[in-house]
């Protein structure tokens, strides 16, 4: 019997892009690890040609480092790359954290109170609840800033981030901080508190840098 494919033919691709994506950022692709295209179609039950495909919109992500006669490699971010992204980030998002505290509906400000009081709680839950309330509150930041030219560039940036979001996390003593910080943004964006908010939130960011390892340190 011949082989079944495990993905089906339309949008192989991007399915795959997205199973990557979310082995790299989640760390069971380490960074440094070669990526075989052979053994990875293989794999997913596909030609090389979607994978390749994959592989190429992950280099254009930063995520994954292209090397002529070589092949595809996980990236390994060095420290000027940590430098310059949250330098843009520092920015653009306290920007858009002072706009947010003036568009953002109280409903949602209520559920992210809700995530807040969730991550804040005892156990193995709140590891999840704060991850989760790290990303909604960024997010609604985002999508509330009213400047969809801002939003375009963040998310240019965001799958980068999420890879330190996840490192970060991990680390209980610097999760608990980083809490503390979000849930100063919070306050100050419940408080409708522009300058505020953006103050905080650019704190937060340049902390979040400070305490990032690179997986070589």
């Amino acid at each position: 019997m011949a082989k079944k494919p495990l993905i089906q033919h339309a949008s192989l691709s991007e399915k795959i892009y997205d199973v990557l994506k979310d082995r790299i950022i989640n760390e069971e692709l380490r960074p440094g690890e070669r990526l075989f295209d052979d053994r990875l179609a293989s794999s997913f039950g596909v030609s090389r040609t979607p994978v390749r495909e994959a592989l190429a919109r992950l280099s254009n992500e930063g995520l994954v480092e292209i090397v002529s006669r070589s092949g595809a490699y996980v990236k390994k971010l060095t420290r000027e790359d940590i430098e310059e992204i949250y330098e843009i980030r520092r920015v653009l998002e306290g920007l858009a954290a002072g706009k947010a505290a003036t568009f953002i509906p109280d409903r949602e400000i209520k559920q992210l109170s809700a995530l807040l009081e969730k991550a804040k709680g005892p156990g193995k839950e709140s590891f999840k609840a704060c991850m989760d309330f790290d990303v909604k509150l960024h997010d609604s930041i985002l999508k509330n800033c009213h400047n969809q030219r801002l939003t375009s560039i963040m998310a240019n940036l965001y799958t980068l981030i999420h890879v330190f979001r996840v490192r970060m996390t991990k680390n209980k003593k610097k999760a608990e901080q980083a809490l503390k910080e979000h849930e100063a943004v919070l306050e100050a964006i419940r408080a409708r508190d522009a300058k505020k908010a953006e103050k905080m939130t650019m704190e937060h960011i340049e902390m979040s840098k400070d305490s990032i390892e690179l997986e070589n340190s």
